[in-house]
């Protein structure tokens, strides 16, 4: 899980990788896969309310990286959120998310 705190707003990140079912998928993007897919997901809430949801599909024929499963769905999931929030964020990924993947 991953923290930050950008003004008056308590920012929680929760990544899950794990494999979906394709219609999970379809469900959570509108995206149609045929078969089951190893997922990363990113899930944001602000102040302990839901804010949003970002996901990173694994194509079947690729290996499955969490670090770039984890970069592509909060890429996903803050897209919407102000520029200076961005960068709180990203930074504190990045000084507490190292691991290798």
């Amino acid at each position: 899980m991953l923290r930050v705190e950008v003004d008056d707003k308590n920012i929680e990140i929760k990544f899950d990788h794990c494999e979906y079912v394709p219609h999970k998928i379809r469900g959570m993007t509108g995206i149609v896969v045929d078969d089951n897919r190893r997922c990363s997901v990113a899930t944001v809430t602000i102040n302990d309310k839901f804010f949003g949801r970002g996901i990173s599909i694994c194509h079947p024929n690729d290996n499955f990286c969490r670090r770039i499963g984890r970069r592509e769905a909060l890429t996903d999931a803050i897209y919407s959120l102000d520029k200076s929030i961005r960068t709180a964020i990203w930074n504190e990924y990045k000084a507490n998310c190292k691991f290798k993947g």
